[in-house]
């Protein structure tokens, strides 16, 4: 959903800050509907909450790991249009 949605933006022009805003929303949505696929196939006994346990474990490094690439697409978009890093940044204010 990251990629797709990455890519959607791009070609729709929304800018880096839009499209990675889009991303990450579409990407943090999906964590949550398989915790509750999870709990609805297996059932949530009460001495065992394995997804409530994993789903932390997982979600957060994973979309740590999105950061990086997204740090990564805004890095190379700069190189393709001629500005540095720090000028592609979105600036405060």
């Amino acid at each position: 959903m990251f990629g797709a949605s990455f890519a959607w933006g791009m070609a729709l022009r929304l800018g880096y800050e839009r499209t990675a805003t889009l991303a990450f929303t579409a990407a943090s949505n999906n964590f949550e509907l398989a915790i509750a696929v999870s709990i609805g196939v297996f059932g949530s006994p009460q001495d065992k909450h394995w997804p409530e346990l994993w789903d932390p474990l997982i979600e957060v490094p994973v979309l740590v790991g999105l950061v990086y690439v997204s740090l990564w697409v805004r890095r190379r978009l700069a190189n393709r249009t001629g500005l540095s890093a720090h000028e592609a940044a979105p600036q405060a204010g």
